[in-house]
């Protein structure tokens, strides 16, 4: 990695742990509800967040930390969750968006590292999959997480339901773009 990404890499984290410092007094000097957990998990999400995206290429590690920002500073901290009702299926929602990328660069990667024939049909779709498997990956977390803590995340099933539609939502948005900028692209 170049030592100039490298570096705002850093920096960008660091703007990331300063926007959930600003949430936490926005959070503290107003009427908002939130909790001690919910901002100690923001700060240390910052570092995973940060950890799990390093080497994925800088454009989705600026969309990463975005992402955080809007699930974690916004949505726990400030409980966006709580104040918006639309708020949980619009970040489930951008989580299959960005997950399709993920899914969409590690394949790339696959491809690459095998020396196979590019195929973008094949990409579009494991990119697909790999964004819905994810969502019920995440389900079964906030599934376990209440069942041993007690902590409620997912509400009912209803909720859970709709978390995941709006995870294979955002992953067919992410399909049906790219499928369409590529054929747009390719020449006739």
């Amino acid at each position: 990695m170049k030592k100039r990404e490298t570096m705002l890499k850093i920096l960008l984290s660091v703007c990331e742990l300063a926007l959930v410092g600003i949430c936490t007094v926005i959070a503290q000097i107003s009427p908002i509800e939130t909790t001690a957990v919910k901002i100690a998990g923001s700060f240390v999400s910052v570092a995973i967040v940060s950890a799990a995206a390093w080497f994925f290429p800088l454009r989705f590690y600026v969309f990463a930390l975005v992402f955080h920002f809007f699930a974690a500073p916004l949505g726990s901290v400030i409980n966006l969750y709580k104040y918006l009702g639309f708020y949980d299926r619009l970040v489930h929602y951008l989580s299959g968006v960005i997950l399709a990328e993920a899914g969409m660069i590690l394949i790339s990667r696959i491809f690459k590292k095998r020396g196979l024939k590019d195929d973008a049909a094949v990409k579009l779709i494991f990119a697909f999959f790999f964004s819905a498997a994810c969502a019920g990956f995440w389900e079964i977390y906030e599934f376990t997480a209440d069942s041993l803590l007690h902590i409620d995340m997912q509400g009912s099933n209803l909720n859970t339901m709709g978390d995941i539609v709006s995870g294979v939502l955002g992953a067919l948005t992410y399909t049906a773009v790219v499928s369409i900028s590529k054929n747009i692209k390719k020449p006739r």
